[in-house]
């Protein structure tokens, strides 16, 4: 599950219409959501609250060994109005991520009111991306709302306790409809008796989005390293498509990240593919002239990545398949051409959706209405004629629910996730909604730690039954509960 401050962030780019998912970091994370969710630790709790539309605090408190936790605070200049603060009322979805749709790539907002040489200047076939929500007007005519989504800027900082105590602050600036700015640094205390200076470091990232392609530029304090990262779309350019278009059924993207530290003359390199349904692909067509029924080009969206290391000489493959609205299913395979190592995990999620009862005879109030009928005076007896029909505003007999009261009552939604490895190493985790209360309670189980290395695996169990004075190794690796509350 999701911290409370990542969620105001994904809130905060769905506010300023920035795509998350068009990156290359962003390539295989359908399949990471399904097989690499982590499981609680002990029992941690978290309190948060969203006070105003534009600052949010988080509290946590947890007890892995010692008693640890965090204080958190997030400013954002863009206004989160629409966004959901209550933990009774956040989608489930968007704070515990599963399978994630990929859609087709659109062209960035250009009506945000920027300066730009080319304002005035029409190119023929280039399309100026979504229109804002507001309309374009002078400086001295724009509102508060406006002038805060041209410099959406958000700030985040969060302080870990106890010793060695962690701080990290995040500065966010969105510079153009196509360029975002982040500013990330960590810095790190040693023990209260340590008199060695903290360790900080700074990592800067450049954005640039054009929705057919996406590039990012890193540089890193540590060791000076540097970085960048690309995606590119394959298909029609979303800022040259034209309206009438018929709508893309699949999407082809390819990626590649480099890394380079001359300090220590550190290099990294990989490169990957992704290929996905569409939404489009699983709807079902306008009937035609013919006999033949409509049937949709495919019954379930999936996604398959590949991915390569060619330093290391990792190789990996996932195939992700969405079999039902609440029911998904991935795997992944990967080896190395260097040695015998080699990984495959598989895994699942349920969702499920509980109805609470709408009927006035199934609630847990029934056993009152009843004793109140008893001092009914105007309650018929047995062998008198039947009582008129009750009005509208009576109390005892409340109206039917409509088909809208029945949608909000769905709201006790909850997701079980299993995850299992080639070494036998199971997660088990539960994620749902206690009247309140957002709870995440998951177990692992297994004869060795999660590694991608079967021969580590067995190191580790042969080590904990030497310990334990030759006795059987234990299965248990851990149980947590995490329990979250924002207002």
């Amino acid at each position: 599950m999701l911290d409370f401050m990542d969620y105001i962030q994904l809130a905060f780019a769905e506010a300023t219409n920035w795509n998350r998912d068009n990156s290359y970091l962003s390539l295989t994370t359908t399949a990471q959501s399904i097989l690499d969710f982590s499981t609680p630790e002990r029992l941690r709790v978290r309190v948060s609250s969203l006070s105003t539309p534009h600052f949010a605090t988080s509290y946590t408190l947890g007890t892995v060994g010692l008693l640890d936790g965090s204080v958190s605070y997030l400013f954002s200049t863009v206004p989160l109005h629409n966004t959901p603060s209550r933990s009774a009322l956040i989608p489930l979805r968007k704070i515990s991520p599963g399978y994630r749709q990929v859609y087709p790539p659109i062209a960035p907002v250009q009506s945000w009111g920027w300066d730009s040489l080319l304002n005035g200047v029409g190119i023929p076939g280039l399309k100026n991306g979504p229109a804002s929500k507001f309309p374009t007007r002078k400086d001295d005519e724009q509102t508060v709302d406006e002038a805060a989504q041209r410099k959406a800027t958000l700030l985040h900082a969060s302080l870990q306790l106890p010793s060695p105590t962690t701080l990290y602050a995040l500065f966010l600036r969105r510079m153009s409809p196509t360029t975002q700015l982040s500013l990330a640094v960590c810095s790190t205390r040693g023990p209260p008796l340590s008199n060695s200076a903290p360790q900080a470091s700074m990592l800067a990232q450049l954005s640039h989005d054009t929705g057919k392609y996406c590039n990012e530029y890193l540089f890193s304090t540590d060791n000076a390293l540097f970085g960048w990262r690309g995606l590119w779309n394959f298909g029609p350019d979303p800022r040259v498509t034209r309206d009438d278009a018929p709508p893309r059924l699949s999407l082809l993207s390819a990626g590649a990240e480099a890394y380079y530290s001359p300090v220590s003359s550190l290099i990294g390199m990989s490169t990957g593919l992704r290929f996905s349904t569409l939404p489009a692909a699983t709807e079902v067509p306008s009937p035609s002239s013919t006999s033949t029924p409509p049937t949709p080009i495919s019954t379930f969206p999936y996604t398959l990545t590949l991915t390569l290391t060619p330093i290391t000489g990792s190789l990996s493959t996932t195939y992700s398949l969405r079999a039902s609205p609440n029911l998904a299913f991935s795997s992944r395979f990967g080896f190395n051409v260097y040695s015998w190592e080699s990984e495959m995990v598989a895994g699942c999620e349920l969702w499920r959706r509980a109805k609470k009862s709408t009927s006035p005879a199934n609630d847990d109030l029934e056993w009152a209405r009843r004793k109140m009928r008893l001092h009914d005076f105007s309650a018929s007896l047995p062998g008198s004629p039947p009582p008129t029909p009750p009005l509208p505003s009576d109390p005892v007999h409340p109206e039917p629910v409509t088909g809208s009261e029945t949608d909000d009552s769905e709201a006790n939604d909850s997701v079980i996730k299993l995850r299992i490895d080639q070494s036998w190493n199971v997660r088990l985790l539960w994620e749902g909604r206690v009247k309140e209360l957002l709870v995440s309670a998951g177990v692992g189980l297994g004869p060795g730690s999660f590694s991608l290395s079967p021969s580590l695996s067995s190191t580790a169990s042969g080590s904990g039954s030497t310990q334990s004075g030759g006795g059987a190794p234990s299965y248990w690796r851990g149980v947590g509960v995490s329990v979250m509350y924002s207002s």
